[in-house]
């Protein structure tokens, strides 16, 4: 009797264990399927992504810029052009996408579905490897070198879009990476002090300062005020009461100033004065027209976030009437993004609309010719009327004829926003053409006063879009 009921529990356990490994397999066959197969150690998925052809990426004028090639029988990533690491990103097997890399992984890398017989046939039954399309991006390769070549070893970020379309024709980010030598370089580049896979030009964050005269500036313009008014005592600077002063950009040659000078030279007084006195306007309303409520942005590329800058000193204790005020010289909570502030520009260089940038121009499927070219209709969004914008244009040629002294159709503002004890310092503008092209840009350079050397890249930066 002993013997049979150990032999029935035996059988009883032996039952209940197959059972287990029975629902286990189920659930790990259906259920469970994908989080197994996605599992970033599991080897055959990383076989899987190791052998997909993954399409290239060319500039707007079919420059290689990245493309994936046989090397000691294993497939690698290879990038070309230095200048448009920030914008182009990275493939690691290891490391993951970063950039345009990511925001287009899934045409890059191919479609794991099966669409059609021939789909089946080549991927299940011929095991043919899995073959990524190439993508023709907007950025100009050329340009982006050149003002790489400007930049230097400055920290900063520069945007170049077709005012017309949003096509985006730089995308520059310092510091960079390279990501031919990522996998190596990866634990000293996420400790880098200058945080290199920070890109600037999208994910930075900064306060408005002196740009924000831009959107003042716009504001008297829509309301005509008289903007040959002088303001007595305009160089002076604008203290706040938790300690705060700002003063002119550049030093000005007289005392007073109309609001077209105080912008040229960058003064907040008259500002500070034109914003008292005209306070009848709502601030709030005004920030949303130019959009700041909903930041400009590329889809599938990082999204702003607070940049690494020394804090600004805080507000808790300020009346309201202070926050209002340095909301409207820029120097409260609201921040913006070169990218943003590109697409204003282009506002003014055009018909008072912000024109959604993009970026991706066509897509060349693999044993395919010609390209598919990318049908985009830009979103506009309505920002000041064509007259105004006119106007503004007026007053950002002539300022920058004054800084350089330059003859060209080019317009621009210099501006500077504090952070603590840092600053940075902005150039905002446009190049408009004979035959109605019309090009607006960003400049930034971080924790720098260097005028110098941000005017001499707004040269290079004219210069280069003359061929356009």
């Amino acid at each position: 009797m002993r013997l049979a009921s150990g032999i029935r529990h035996l059988l009883f356990g032996t039952l209940a264990f197959l059972l287990a490994i029975g629902l286990s397999a189920t659930y790990w066959a259906i259920a469970g399927r994908d989080s197994l197969l996605l599992r970033a150690d599991n080897p055959r998925r990383i076989e899987a992504l190791a052998a997909i052809q993954r399409g290239s990426i060319y500039d707007r004028n079919q420059q290689l810029l990245a493309e994936t090639v046989t090397q000691a029988a294993t497939l690698e990533r290879r990038y070309y052009r230095s200048s448009t690491y920030s914008a182009i990103g990275y493939y690691s097997l290891r490391y993951g996408v970063s950039g345009a890399e990511a925001a287009y992984d899934d045409r890059l890398s191919g479609s794991p579905d099966t669409r059609s017989l021939g789909d089946f046939l080549d991927r299940h039954l011929l095991r043919l490897p899995q073959m990524g399309s190439d993508i023709r991006l907007t950025i100009d390769a050329d340009l982006q070198d050149s003002l790489a070549a400007g930049l230097g070893d400055a920290r900063g970020a520069v945007v170049v879009l077709n005012a017309w379309s949003g096509e985006v024709l730089t995308l520059l980010s310092q510091p960079s990476f390279d990501p031919n030598t990522l996998d190596d370089d990866w634990e000293d580049l996420v400790k880098a002090d200058g945080q290199p896979f920070f890109n600037r030009a999208l994910q930075g964050n900064y306060q408005l300062g002196g740009t924000m005269y831009t959107v003042l500036l716009a504001e008297s313009i829509a309301s005509r005020f008289d903007l040959s008014q002088p303001f007595p005592q305009a160089d002076a600077p604008v203290e706040f009461e938790d300690g705060m002063t700002i003063g002119c950009f550049i030093a000005p040659e007289a005392t007073e100033l109309t609001l077209i000078d105080a912008y040229a030279y960058g003064c907040p007084a008259p500002f500070q004065a034109y914003f008292l006195a005209e306070s009848r306007f709502d601030l709030d309303a005004l920030l949303k027209r130019f959009a700041f409520d909903r930041p400009i942005t590329l889809g599938g590329f990082p999204q702003p976030e607070p940049i690494d800058l020394p804090g600004v000193r805080s507000a808790d204790q300020l009346d309201d009437e202070t926050l209002a005020l340095r909301a409207a010289l820029g120097q409260g909570d609201l921040t913006t993004t070169p990218l943003h502030m590109a697409a204003i520009m282009a506002a003014v260089a055009t018909d008072g609309s912000i024109k959604t940038p993009y970026i991706h121009s066509a897509t060349r499927p693999p044993g395919k010719q010609p390209w598919q070219e990318i049908s985009l209709n830009s979103a506009s969004i309505p920002v000041f009327s064509a007259e105004a914008a006119q106007e503004l244009r007026g007053v950002m040629r002539r300022t920058w004829s004054a800084l350089q002294n330059d003859a060209g159709d080019a317009g621009a503002q210099v501006a500077r926003s504090q952070s603590g004890e840092g600053a940075q310092i902005w150039l905002n503008g446009f190049v408009a053409k004979v035959d109605g092209a019309a090009f607006s840009f960003v400049i930034l350079l971080e924790d720098s006063d260097d005028l110098a050397r941000l005017l001499a890249i707004g040269q290079t930066l004219v210069e280069a879009l003359d061929p356009h």
